[in-house]
């Protein structure tokens, strides 16, 4: 009997699994080698279908699919694409996937040694004319959460106050303000900040003014996770959010001494600020809590780590009256207030405006 000479089917099993498309495994089972992958992120959709529709006019696109995911929303409206998996030749795969808002687009490239370099560098030219500029960073946070059990970043929008520091802060902020700028504006750099005071005083909304004046990826980590920051499923994460700012609120307990509950992630914060992991992640951290500084672990505050510690406390009288004035506020104010007070002063305001769903004012 002769021998067939057509070679086995790869097996693609755990290509599907029930997080969806695995790129890499399916990269090895049909071709053999283990990928190595690039990530470009693209300006939005349409900057999508503009590299698909250019890819269409030297491949069959249709017949390069090995695996595409569309959302039906509605009867009449056009299937959205989530996922597309195309591989326009032996040793290259081509995966755009939607990563949820402002049309945000993402592309990774798998390609090994065998690749066509013509091909690669082709690809690589399309795809890096179509990148987003880096300004939809100013509008959302990418937010630490579970999903199938596993960790991962999800973007979700932010709202940038029209804020004047001058009037809404003490004069001493200014200084460090500048600081805080610019290190945070600066390219991979590393360091932590800590905000910390009462709640009332506007360190929140201090936190989403900063968020609008870098381009850097801001990695919110919910109270609820902030423990995970100890676990290694965390570091993993971080190796695909470089030279990014991790934000971290209410970290009282999260910050306290490593011979406490919180050791290990405060340990991992050490060496994200300026340890061993900082030189390679490039990360920044802005932490806030509303306890004593005395409290957390003095390591944090070391110099060379601590970009900038900063107390936010009540407006001074003189500015609490001045910015009471321009809120419309008539009755004298003789001592220092936070903020939370000014904007909420007259006693039916703020139960009339959260009855209309326009709640002003400062969480913190």
């Amino acid at each position: 009997m002769t021998p067939s000479l057509t070679p086995p089917a790869p097996d693609l099993s755990l290509s599907y699994t029930h997080q969806g498309f695995q790129p890499v495994a399916w990269f090895y089972a049909t071709f053999g080698a283990l990928p190595r992958r690039e990530i470009y992120q693209l300006a939005s959709t349409e900057a999508r279908q503009v590299v698909l529709t250019a890819l269409a006019e030297t491949h069959d696109l249709d017949r390069a699919t090995v695996m595409q995911s569309v959302y039906v929303e509605e009867v009449g409206k056009a299937p959205e694409l989530q996922y597309q998996a195309l591989t326009l030749a032996p040793h290259v795969l081509l995966w755009f996937y939607d990563r949820g808002i402002y049309g945000d687009q993402a592309a990774q490239l798998y390609y090994s040694p065998q690749t066509d370099p013509a091909l690669l560098a082709q690809l690589r030219a399309l795809l890096t004319a179509h990148l987003e500029t880096g300004k939809v960073e100013r509008k959302r946070i990418q937010v630490l959460r579970l999903s199938t059990g596993d960790l991962e970043f999800s973007p979700l929008p932010i709202t940038i106050p029209a804020l004047n520091l001058a009037t809404h802060y003490n004069d001493d902020l200014l200084p460090a303000h500048e600081t805080i700028v610019q290190r945070l504006q600066k390219p991979n750099d590393k360091g932590i900040i800590i905000l910390y005071g009462p709640p009332g005083n506007g360190k929140t909304s201090y936190i989403r003014h900063l968020c609008g004046l870098t381009d850097k990826p801001k990695l919110f980590i919910p109270p609820n996770l902030a423990a995970r920051i100890a676990d290694p499923e965390f570091i993993n994460q971080l190796h695909d959010n470089t030279n990014s700012i991790l934000l971290i609120e209410d970290a009282e307990e999260l910050l306290t001494k490593r011979d406490g509950p919180g050791g290990n992630a405060v340990s991992n914060l050490l060496n994200l600020s300026d340890g061993l992991l900082s030189d390679g992640f490039h990360i920044q951290i802005i932490c806030t809590f509303n306890t004593e500084l005395s409290r957390i672990d003095k390591a944090l505050l070391r110099k060379g780590r601590l970009i900038a510690a900063y107390h936010f406390g009540p407006l001074a009288a003189n500015k609490a009256q001045a910015l009471g004035t321009t809120l419309g506020l008539t009755d004298p104010i003789t001592e220092p207030t936070s903020l939370a007070e000014l904007y909420n002063r007259e006693p039916n305001t703020f139960t009339e405006l959260e009855a209309n769903g326009k709640r002003i004012g400062f969480s913190r």
